[in-house]
């Protein structure tokens, strides 16, 4: 195994727990959730945090994209020095004037229906430190220290536990309660950071700004406000539609299952690119267009290799596995959970495509696709959501997403030589995947009437079809070859 490749696997392992460890603590937080807050109560606070994904769109989540392209921690590059300090004045600029807007807003009443006036500051201050957290986060990132940030980000999501769980049983704060203990959570670990890495974060004045370079900068992550954008409202803005649609009973039964769902998915689809895209970068710099598809398309392949039998497993078992974790009314909306998760299924190989188009600069070309594909959800929702509810909902994502998809790879195979080539490798792993779905299906047929015993039978039976079914079909041969080898070196 290559220094390469073993750099890789190191990252990913790291990001893995890292995005592992926050999943495991939403699966803890879900029967919490669902049988101390109505669906109308989780739904208002779905709505609080959808907002608050939308401004940090706006305030840092452009800055975190150009931050990892244009940052290399470079002793050499002294222009590389302003990009923090830049980077902190810009966004901290912009949330000022973004919390000032909303608090005129909540004094008209405009937003009151999304941010209630009772957690209006609630919400301001989480605003902050939400986005200085997401900030040195990519800056921990950019910087391949992985395991500082797994180590940090484990203490502070347990803290945010333990927080959360004081706050709701001995103050009795609802909904309050988990937007503060987030903040408090936000807050050590920026100051753990900023503590950590005084000596290596370059603060410089202002006066001292290379103004041609940061416009180049600031260019470079301006039209990723209309991608971020773009995808939040494939993602989040059905909860508005189901709001002013319908009601916020719904919007609560559809947040949690499809948050279910998303905690399974996402860390999946986040950590290959948490890992994969300091090194594509780094690469793109210093290598061919042949070194760089071929460091994608291994990536890919191992991404589609994990993503798509978790799609099929957990369309499978969603009935199952919700009714151990999800309580009282909000457990009906399991039937949503097959159908987004193939959404992020086509959402994940999304991103691959677009990194192409990332490395090679045509942000703009993400930004049409993305515009298209959000069209799309919003306009089916507007149909589906009052015939159909958070059904339609879901409906209107699938397609979204597939359109999102689709778009995405007409304009990879045309704009760029960087692209996922689809192999006989990838029908594999759908055959074996299709293998396995079909033996995990016929486990629901079993006579076993404890559902924590059955799923862990079906998981078996899936993982282990699954995986003869990828040696028998040669996909994992080099794979095994390497393991073999390896462990026929430490055992001589």
């Amino acid at each position: 195994m290559s220094n390469k490749e073993q750099s890789f696997l190191h990252d990913l392992l790291y990001y893995a727990i890292t995005y592992i460890v926050p999943m495991i603590v939403g699966f803890m937080l879900v029967p919490i959730f669902t049988s101390n807050f109505t669906t109308a109560e989780y739904g208002q606070y779905s709505l609080i945090n959808a907002s608050v994904g939308l401004l940090g769109i706006i305030s840092v989540n452009w800055i975190n994209v150009a931050f990892i392209r244009y940052y290399t921690n470079d002793e050499n590059d002294p222009k590389e020095k302003q990009l923090i300090t830049v980077s902190i004045v810009a966004l901290t600029a912009i949330i000022s004037i973004i919390a000032i807007l909303l608090y005129i807003m909540s004094a008209l009443g405009v937003v009151n229906r999304i941010i209630p006036s009772e957690y209006l500051w609630l919400t301001i201050v989480l605003l902050f430190s939400a986005n200085l957290h997401s900030f040195f986060f990519s800056y921990l990132r950019a910087n391949r220290k992985a395991r500082f940030a797994t180590i940090l980000t484990t203490i502070t999501i347990l803290i945010r536990f333990g927080t959360f769980l004081l706050l709701l049983n001995y103050f009795n704060l609802s909904i309050g309660a988990i937007l503060l203990a987030t903040i408090i959570s936000d807050v050590i670990y920026t100051v753990i950071v900023l503590i950590k890495e005084k000596k290596h974060m370059r603060i410089i004045k202002m006066t001292s700004v290379d103004l041609a370079y940061v416009k180049e900068y600031f260019l470079y992550g301006l039209p990723f406000i209309l991608i971020l954008g773009v995808h939040w409202l494939l993602t989040l803005s059905d909860r508005y539609m189901l709001e002013f649609l319908r009601d916020s009973s719904e919007v609560g039964i559809y947040s949690i299952n499809y948050s279910f769902a998303q905690q399974i998915m996402m860390p999946l689809i986040t950590i290959f690119m948490s890992t994969a895209e300091p090194i594509l970068f780094r690469k793109h710099r210093t290598g061919t267009t042949s070194e760089v598809n071929h460091v994608l398309n291994n990536i890919f392949k191992y991404f589609f290799m994990l993503i798509l039998p978790a799609v099929i497993g957990l369309s499978v078992v969603s009935n199952h596995i919700t009714s151990l974790f999800i309580k009282n009314d909000f457990q009906e909306g399991f039937i949503i959970i097959p159908i987004v998760s193939f959404g992020f299924l086509f959402l994940g190989i999304r991103q691959y495509l677009n990194k192409s188009l990332e490395l090679v600069k045509k942000s703009k070309e993400i930004a049409n696709i993305s515009l298209v594909a959000a069209g799309t959800n919003i306009v089916l929702n507007l149909i589906f959501i009052p015939l159909y509810g958070y059904m339609g909902a879901a409906c209107a994502t699938l397609i979204a997403y597939f359109v999102y998809f689709a778009l995405s790879y007409y304009k990879t195979n045309h704009l760029t030589d960087l692209r996922i080539k689809f192999s006989a490798d990838h029908i594999k792993i759908i055959l074996a995947s299709s293998i396995m779905g079909v033996g995990v299906f016929l486990g629901n047929y079993l006579p076993i009437e404890n559902v924590p015993f059955l799923l862990a039978i079906q998981i078996s039976i899936g993982v282990f079809l699954y995986l003869i079914s990828l040696l028998m079909m040669g996909v994992i041969t080099e794979e095994k070859n390497k393991l073999i080898g390896r462990l026929k070196r430490k055992g001589s």
